[in-house]
């Protein structure tokens, strides 16, 4: 992820950029009645410039890398918030938007700052989230669930139990019948400097301790339903400061309990997951901040959670980059493999398959490579769709080699009730802070093919998007790049009217 840019990950990093003035709720755990009253500068919640984008009111806080999701009754839950100006705690504020005023209201928040969470909107409208990773020191990943309930307003947060691990930055999505897989993420395991090693011999020999339990959490590949334990995982070294999982567990909404199922093949953190037409579960890559010797082969290979055996099975792996087409553009890459930057996000499509938009890579302070992909559920491949984006600075700023055509890193994504996918804003680069865009597009699946929208009113990527029950889609927060020497962090929503 991007080193300035980084949601969740780069949180100290971002804390130190300055924004525009605007008040930020400082501590964690603060009441609903303690957010400010929304910056009087933010846009009125009135029609944009264009008949495809309207205003949706504005937030009471600037809000980069939060959580949203869509309640059962129509309105809309953003949660958390991994931005704050200098001098400011992270908080743990929630707002809820009502689409029939276009306007916003806090509502009770999480107990305790968490960063790297998974959100899931539940089938019975309720949200929930779990995992995630604290802020105070001793850092650690947590393993409590929470559910939220609109009905409930300043009391909507419930606790529901344990995951059998705790998991920061976890794959998550929803199975037809209403149970939310979680999988793979890392465990934080802080400074262990001091902490001695683990006696033995193998993967684990010279291993700066933890808990035993946790390290086995990480190796033990849990089975399916009526199979035998399979052998450990050996795909992972231990670093000093977390590591990834290849264990995933299922939860029940109805009864509020998790259960262990299937692991993945491979250790995955950060990965994109989608719930497919077919009821399986795509679960696509791994990030490599803060864990290390991860299996180079999760960072391109897919696998798919089938709900009927408990079991992840490998499926195609991510095209390598076609470096004749990219000097084809007027941009030499690096020799060597990109390590993974953002990977993407990810959208099932109605014929079975799926598209991954804007799946970043980086070659640290010399040059990036963005790329979409389409996923063929019949054949298990995956093609390049759509333009890449590419540029090497060669560490001359003004020597600086890009491809033609609109970089989307970070870029808000939704799928339409019509099949086609909404790509929205967006950054220029990754790794070196560059501007955001209002381009927008359409990807229609049925042609393979994209088309122009009209812009958003502004620049904006990193931002949540939630669609609603009429089918447009909402956009909130994010960034709209670095604008002298500081990162513009939006407290506005947009709504993309189809």
């Amino acid at each position: 992820m991007r080193p300035l840019l980084v949601i969740g990950f780069g949180l100290a990093l971002v804390a130190g950029c300055q924004s525009p003035a605007s008040p930020v709720l400082t501590g964690t755990g603060a009441p609903a009645s303690s957010l400010p009253t929304p910056d009087p500068e933010s846009p009125p919640a009135t029609a944009g410039d264009d008949d495809q984008w309207e205003r949706a009111g504005s937030m009471a806080l600037q809000r980069f890398g939060a959580g949203a999701a869509r309640l059962g009754d129509g309105r809309v839950l953003v949660v958390g918030n991994e931005f704050s100006q200098e001098g400011d705690d992270p908080n743990t504020t929630a707002e809820v938007w009502d689409p029939a005023t276009m306007t916003w209201a806090p509502t009770a928040g999480l107990n305790k700052f968490r960063q790297d969470f998974a959100v899931a909107e539940l089938a019975d409208g309720r949200v929930l989230v779990t995992g995630g990773l604290n802020f105070d020191e001793p850092r650690q990943s947590y393993s409590s669930a929470y559910v939220y309930d609109g009905s409930l307003g300043l009391e909507g947060w419930a606790k529901v139990g344990l995951m059998t691990a705790a998991r920061t930055a976890p794959a998550v999505a929803v199975l037809p019948d209403g149970r939310v897989l979680v999988a793979g993420g890392y465990f934080y395991t802080g400074d262990t400097e001091d902490t001695g090693t683990i006696e033995g011999s193998g993967a684990l020999a010279g291993v700066a301790a933890a808990p035993r339990a946790i390290l086995a959490a990480a190796r033990l590949v849990s089975p399916g339903p009526g199979e035998s334990p399979r052998p450990p995982l050996d795909d992972v070294d231990m670093p000093p400061h977390g590591y990834a999982l290849a264990t995933a567990e299922l939860f029940d909404p109805a009864a509020g309990t998790w259960s262990p199922t299937g692991s993945m093949a491979f250790a995955r953190a950060g990965a994109a997951a989608v719930t497919l037409a077919d009821g399986r579960i795509l679960v696509v890559g791994s990030t490599e901040l803060n864990v290390t010797e991860v299996d180079l082969r999760a960072y391109d290979t897919a696998e798919i959670y089938d709900p009927t055996t408990g079991r992840f099975t490998l499926t195609g792996q991510l095209p390598d980059v076609d470096r004749e087409a990219i000097e084809g553009l007027g941009v030499s890459l690096p020799e060597s493999d990109p390590a993974p930057a953002a990977n993407g996000t990810l959208v099932a499509l109605a014929d079975g398959g799926a598209v991954l938009i804007a799946r970043t890579g980086w070659w640290k302070h010399q040059a990036e490579i963005s790329r979409s992909f389409r996923f063929h559920a019949t054949t298990g491949e995956w093609d390049e769709i759509g333009q890449p984006c590419a540029w090497v600075d060669n560490h001359d700023a003004d020597n600086v080699a890009r491809t033609p055509g609109v970089c989307r890193v970070n870029a808000q994504v939704a799928k339409l009730p019509d099949g086609r996918v909404l790509v929205a804003g967006g950054q220029g680069a990754y790794q070196i802070g560059g501007t955001s865009t209002t381009s927008v597009e359409l990807y229609d699946p049925t042609s393979n093919s994209w088309s122009p929208q009209s812009p958003m009113p502004e620049a904006r990527s990193s931002g949540a998007a939630v669609v609603l029950g009429d089918g447009s889609v909402l956009i909130v927060g994010g960034d709209g790049g670095f604008e002298g020497g500081g990162l513009k962090v939006w407290a506005s929503a947009v709504q993309y009217i189809p």
